[in-house]
Protein backbone atom coordinates (compact mmCIF):
# COMPACT_ATOMS: atom_id res chain seq x y z
CA UNK A 1 0.00 0.00 0.00
CA UNK A 2 1.40 3.36 -0.95
CA UNK A 3 0.87 6.52 1.01
CA UNK A 4 0.92 9.95 -0.60
CA UNK A 5 0.21 13.32 0.89
CA UNK A 6 -2.49 15.49 -0.65
CA UNK A 7 -1.35 18.94 -1.67
CA UNK A 8 -3.68 21.92 -1.72
CA UNK A 9 -1.49 24.42 -3.52
CA UNK A 10 1.47 24.85 -1.19
CA UNK A 11 -0.37 24.59 2.12
CA UNK A 12 0.24 21.98 4.78
CA UNK A 13 -1.49 18.71 4.01
CA UNK A 14 -4.22 17.68 6.42
CA UNK A 15 -5.39 14.41 4.84
CA UNK A 16 -3.51 11.35 3.69
CA UNK A 17 -4.70 8.92 1.07
CA UNK A 18 -4.02 5.21 1.45
CA UNK A 19 -5.15 3.08 -1.48
CA UNK A 20 -7.48 5.82 -2.72
CA UNK A 21 -9.27 6.49 0.59
CA UNK A 22 -8.52 9.46 2.91
CA UNK A 23 -7.29 8.72 6.43
CA UNK A 24 -10.13 8.91 8.92
CA UNK A 25 -10.20 9.26 12.69
CA UNK A 26 -11.26 6.00 14.36
CA UNK A 27 -13.19 7.92 17.04
CA UNK A 28 -14.89 10.89 15.30
CA UNK A 29 -14.46 9.97 11.60
CA UNK A 30 -12.91 13.33 10.67
CA UNK A 31 -10.47 13.47 7.74
CA UNK A 32 -8.95 16.89 8.57
CA UNK A 33 -6.41 17.36 11.34
CA UNK A 34 -3.03 19.06 11.75
CA UNK A 35 -1.57 15.86 13.23
CA UNK A 36 -2.51 12.18 13.13
CA UNK A 37 -2.00 10.10 16.27
CA UNK A 38 -2.50 6.48 17.28
CA UNK A 39 -4.39 5.22 20.32
CA UNK A 40 -3.24 2.41 22.62
CA UNK A 41 -4.75 -0.17 20.24
CA UNK A 42 -2.94 1.25 17.20
CA UNK A 43 -6.02 2.89 15.65
CA UNK A 44 -5.45 6.15 13.77
CA UNK A 45 -7.05 9.09 15.57
CA UNK A 46 -7.04 12.84 15.00
CA UNK A 47 -5.07 15.27 17.15
CA UNK A 48 -8.14 16.44 19.11
CA UNK A 49 -9.23 12.92 20.02
CA UNK A 50 -5.67 11.95 20.93
CA UNK A 51 -5.16 14.91 23.24
CA UNK A 52 -8.57 14.40 24.87
CA UNK A 53 -7.80 10.73 25.50
CA UNK A 54 -4.38 11.57 26.92
CA UNK A 55 -5.91 14.06 29.38
CA UNK A 56 -9.14 12.25 30.38
CA UNK A 57 -8.32 8.56 29.76
CA UNK A 58 -11.53 8.18 27.75
CA UNK A 59 -12.46 8.74 24.11
CA UNK A 60 -13.67 12.20 23.12
CA UNK A 61 -17.49 12.44 22.81
CA UNK A 62 -18.77 13.00 19.26
CA UNK A 63 -20.77 15.99 20.54
CA UNK A 64 -17.47 17.87 21.00
CA UNK A 65 -16.54 17.56 17.30
CA UNK A 66 -16.26 20.86 15.41
CA UNK A 67 -16.35 21.52 11.67
CA UNK A 68 -13.56 24.11 11.77
CA UNK A 69 -10.12 23.67 13.32
CA UNK A 70 -9.51 26.60 15.66
CA UNK A 71 -5.94 27.90 15.44
CA UNK A 72 -4.09 29.54 18.31
CA UNK A 73 -2.79 33.07 17.72
CA UNK A 74 0.82 33.30 18.88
Amino acid sequence: ATTTNASSGGGKSTARWVEGAPTQCFNCQTTTTPLWRRDENGNTICNACGLYYKLHNMHRPISMKRNVIKRRKR
